[in-house]
């Protein structure tokens, strides 16, 4: 049994998402099969020099589809990600990130935070803390490095392990506040950083802003 199927939701659970606008509540509907693409290879699978980095891409099939992205507005993806070789790291950041001015200075990539590598989370056995939530028009760049520690130019692959869901929007702001407050079981994840989430896409914005919930009002 892989460790993540512990944190991979059945049919008819409620998941909220913080987006910058704020909570996003949902229940899934449909759970289709577990997929995994693999192998994903970084650097066009060039090997990587020691110390050096692949550089940042949204990894795409032939047809410039992004894996992380579900193709439509109806479905969502969560997902987990296994790195090979285990010395290599993963950084992670999403593509409508912004720097808020003096408040944060953006880490070094490569550096020695705000990374998983592949100890952590293995290649044919990710990680729970590497789990993501997708919706459509929302999907991560990522980063590898070969941390140097054979001193060879190595190739840096990974694999991602994709559940897809249909899902229905929760428009109930009295049910969402008992999520929030502990009252009823649910998954919350926080889509980047936890200071200043991401900002949602514009379609879910425009169809779902009147039932999303600002932590404030809990």
């Amino acid at each position: 049994m892989l460790e993540i199927e512990k944190f991979i939701p059945q049919e008819n659970w409620y998941v909220g998402l913080l987006f910058y606008e704020g909570y996003f509540f949902f229940k899934t509907i449909r759970k289709q099969q577990l997929t995994v693409y693999m192998p994903y290879e970084f650097n066009s699978g060039t090997a990587i020099l020691p110390d050096g980095t692949s550089g940042w891409e949204a990894p795409s099939d032939a047809q410039g589809r992004f894996y992380l992205e579900p193709q439509e507005e109806e479905t969502v993806y969560q997902t987990f990600i296994g790195l090979s070789p285990s010395q290599s790291k993963l950084y992670l950041q999403y593509t409508q990130r912004e720097d808020r001015m003096n408040l944060i200075t953006p880490r070094p990539v490569p550096g020695q935070i705000g990374f998983w590598d592949g100890e952590m989370s293995a290649y044919h056995d990710p990680s729970p803390i590497t789990e993501l939530w997708m919706v459509h028009d929302i999907y991560p760049y990522l980063n590898v490095e070969n941390a140097g520690v054979s001193c060879e130019a190595k190739t840096i692959k990974s694999s991602f392990w994709i559940i897809p869901y249909t899902y229905q929007v929760i428009k109930d702001r009295n049910k969402i506040l008992s999520f929030l407050r502990g009252e009823r079981r649910c998954t919350v994840k926080t889509m980047g950083d936890g200071y200043r989430p991401i900002k949602a896409p514009a379609w879910l914005v425009e169809d779902y802003s009147q039932f999303m919930v600002q932590p404030e009002e809990v």
